[in-house]
C-alpha cells in the first residue's frame, strides 16, 4: 500500500476528545508514516445525536490540546463552523475543493463500519476515497460489513490498542469530577487543564 501523499480524515464530535482519540492517531502514523498529514474534523452536529451543548470554540481548544504533538496532524474547523448536520458526503467534496486530487482516507469506528451503508450517499464516499480505515474501539477482530463488500479491496482494518473511552460517559462524569478536582483517567493533562480553568461540562 503506498501511503506517500495520503490525508487522513478523523472526524467525530471530540465533546471532549480523549485518550482513545489519540490512540487513533497513533495508531494512523504507525501503519502509514509517510502519509501526507491527518485532519481532525470537529462536527457541529451528528445527524444520529442531539445538539451539542458545548461552544464550538471550547471544543476547538480541546481538540487543539489533544493532538496538538501529533506531527503533521491539523485541526480542520470547517463542519463546526457551519452550525448544521455534518454529512461525511458533503465534507469529502469540500476536501477535495480545497485540496484537489488529494488521496484522501476516512477514519471510522468499527460501529460507523457496521452502520456505514445507512450513511447519506455511503456509495459517493467511497467512489472518492482511497482507503477506509476502520479502528476498533470494542472487539478483537472486527465483523466484515457485507453491504461493503464490492469495495473491500478500499478497506483497511486498524490494529489499535483498545483504550475503553465514550465521550457520552465522560460528559456524565466531569461534573463530579470538576468538583472534586479528579482527572479523569481517560483525559489527558491538557485537556483536563483547559476543562479545569473553564469549568466545562458543569
Amino acid at each position: 500500500m503506498n501511503s506517500s501523499g495520503l490525508v487522513g480524515v478523523f472526524g467525530g464530535s471530540f465533546d471532549p476528545p480523549h485518550l482513545g482519540h489519540a490512540e487513533v492517531a497513533s495508531s494512523f502514523w504507525e501503519n502509514f508514516p509517510n502519509a501526507k498529514e491527518l485532519l481532525i474534523v470537529p462536527n457541529h452536529t451528528s445527524p444520529w445525536k442531539k445538539n451539542k451543548k458545548t461552544p464550538p470554540d471550547m471544543i476547538l481548544d480541546l481538540v487543539q490540546a489533544q493532538f496538538q504533538s501529533f506531527p503533521n496532524t491539523k485541526v480542520w474547523d470547517w463542519e463546526i463552523k457551519r452550525e448544521t448536520p455534518s454529512y461525511t458526503d458533503e465534507t469529502i467534496l469540500e476536501l477535495l475543493k480545497v485540496m484537489p486530487g488529494a488521496k484522501l482516507c476516512l477514519l471510522i469506528g468499527e460501529d460507523n463500519y457496521s452502520e456505514f451503508h445507512k450513511w447519506k450517499n455511503w456509495e459517493n464516499i467511497l467512489n472518492k476515497l482511497d482507503y477506509l480505515l476502520v479502528f476498533r474501539r470494542f472487539s478483537e477482530s472486527i465483523p466484515q460489513n457485507q453491504n461493503l463488500q464490492k469495495f473491500k479491496d478500499k478497506i483497511v482494518f486498524l490494529r489499535n490498542r483498545i483504550i475503553e473511552a465514550a465521550s457520552i460517559d465522560l460528559r456524565e462524569e466531569l461534573p463530579k469530577c470538576i468538583l472534586e478536582n479528579r482527572k479523569p483517567v481517560a483525559l489527558s493533562d491538557k485537556v483536563w487543564d483547559i476543562i479545569l480553568k473553564n469549568r466545562s461540562y458543569c
